[in-house]
């Protein structure tokens, strides 16, 4: 029961130190900001919308090939 108490206090420290850095890096991650001073959640956040409006017209585009799309056959 001994070594394990003190396997235990021995790496404590360790343990609480990665436990802190995680909490800073997920802490100071969600607020970084760019150099233009947008965070990086508004950045991702632009990145979806810009992604979801190409798919539109992606979209319309795949539908206008479908009209315009000569049959097929020999």
């Amino acid at each position: 029961m001994d070594k394990w108490v003190e396997l235990a206090v021995s790496w404590l420290p360790f343990l609480l130190l990665i436990g802190l850095w995680f909490w800073f890096s997920r802490r100071q991650g969600m607020q970084a900001r760019s150099k233009s001073g947008v965070s990086l959640i508004e950045l991702y956040e632009q990145q979806v919308a810009e992604t979801r409006r190409m798919n539109g017209f992606l979209e319309r585009i795949a539908v206008t090939m479908e009209k315009h799309e000569p049959p097929r056959g020999g």
